[in-house]
């Protein structure tokens, strides 16, 4: 059985300087911080925001807007918004800056501190979006977000490999190994797949199916079950929707207390091809050498492969994954 690796110790990182997201006023359990990322949607979401943002007026307390400036800054934003006490973070982006100001939250422990995250989409894929329910596109969203209700969704927590060390980040959506990390490398450093929107997903994949080998993978989830096979790729779900719409696991649910894993084994070109086509469309795979189960915690072993964590490749296998049931506070829109 795979050995468990400790989880890492956060750093503390220096505060920000003035201008690049420290807070200009004291913040309290009523105070809003949106964390926006204007160069979402290949920067369309900076003139997208300008329309949504008159949405604000019927605030009696307007939040306090504070802009990404690099990769990493929604984590660090989110981190300070935390500490200074706001009741409700809110990440305006695409699902890569719901993934970084998720970071920050969940490494603040804000949850515990009693602050909400709420999700404006301004992205591309929307996956966050499609899985809460939330409108697409968001006119209205934030008006509706003043007087949301809280709930509570589980959140998966991903224990990686990085070298000597080990690394952990959170994710709402899925984490994959196989063909889904190098997916998302192409995608994110593609300048003309980024121009093709959600479409980009499709062909990247596409791309990557034509040259991708399985891997020697064994897995061990609780309750005693485990496994030692060839694997082409692995979801590993917490939300139904992924890169840009995909449903491999549409019963799984953020609130279900659980992990939705699909494992594709070691399929022929042809095979591959075809059932990638059936998810494109929304239909169910049928490969014998593809099967699903439920679990709270998955641990993997293998050769030292990518693991992807909501579009973002931080780090490698061995992995240690698992469900915090509950996890993340959420303002749903009224």
């Amino acid at each position: 059985m795979p050995t468990r690796r400790k989880p890492p110790r956060t750093k503390t990182r220096r505060r920000a300087p003035a201008g690049d997201g420290r807070f200009g006023r004291a913040a309290g359990s009523s105070s809003t911080v949106l964390i926006l990322n204007p160069t979402a949607a290949r920067g369309r979401a900076a003139g997208t925001w300008d329309s949504l943002s008159r949405e604000l007026r019927d605030w009696p307390r307007k939040p306090e807007i504070v802009q990404t400036l690099h990769a990493g800054h929604g984590t660090e934003l989110a981190r300070e918004a935390v500490a200074a006490g706001a009741g409700l973070v809110i990440a305006a982006g695409g699902d890569g800056t719901a993934h970084e100001v998720v970071q920050g939250l969940m490494e603040a422990e804000s949850t515990a501190a009693g602050t909400a995250f709420a999700h404006l989409p301004l992205g591309t894929g929307c996956d966050l979006a499609r899985g809460l329910g939330l409108p697409l596109p968001p006119a209205g969203l934030l008006r509706r977000l003043r007087e949301g209700r809280h709930r509570r969704i589980d959140i998966g927590v991903a224990d990686m490999a990085a070298g000597p060390d080990s690394v952990r980040r959170y994710f709402l959506n899925a984490a994959s190994i196989g063909i889904g990390p190098a997916v998302a490398l192409r995608v994110k450093h593609g300048v003309l797949l980024r121009r093709l929107g959600k479409h980009a997903y499709t062909i990247a994949s596409v791309r990557q199916l034509l040259s991708a080998r399985p891997y020697q993978i064994s897995w061990h989830a609780d309750g005693g079950r485990w496994g030692e096979e060839l694997v082409l790729h692995m979801f590993i779900s917490n939300g139904p929707s992924v890169a840009g719409g995909l449903r491999p696991s549409p019963e799984a649910a953020f609130d279900s207390g659980a992990l939705h894993v699909l494992v594709v084994g070691a399929l022929s070109l042809p095979s591959a091809l075809r059932q990638f086509r059936r998810l494109d469309r929304g239909l169910p795979l049928t490969h014998p050498e593809i099967r699903s189960f439920t679990c709270r915690s998955l641990e993997l072993e293998g050769p030292p492969l990518d693991v992807e964590t909501d579009g973002e490749v931080a780090a490698a296998l061995p992995a240690r994954l698992s469900v915090r049931p509950n996890g993340l506070l959420v303002r749903m829109p009224a």
